[in-house]
């Protein structure tokens, strides 16, 4: 993945912080995964150290500044 192609991609969705998170409750899940498969959705400029994924499932009941 090009700089270009994330540029494309993504776009601010919410106004600049500062947050407040409150009562927060995380689940990370983190596995070996296909080095090949990881450097073709990673964006350019970043590096792969270890071909490892994380997954997270988080629960932000309270939180300040993300407004629908």
């Amino acid at each position: 993945m090009k700089i270009a192609d994330v540029c494309a991609r993504f776009r601010h969705a919410a106004q600049p912080g500062p947050y407040h998170f409150y009562d927060r409750e995380y689940f990370v899940i983190e596995y070996l995964t296909d080095p090949d498969a990881l450097r073709a959705v990673v964006p350019e400029p970043l590096e792969i150290p270890t071909p490892s994924s994380k997954f997270e499932f988080i629960c932000l009941p309270d939180t300040t500044g993300f407004r629908a």
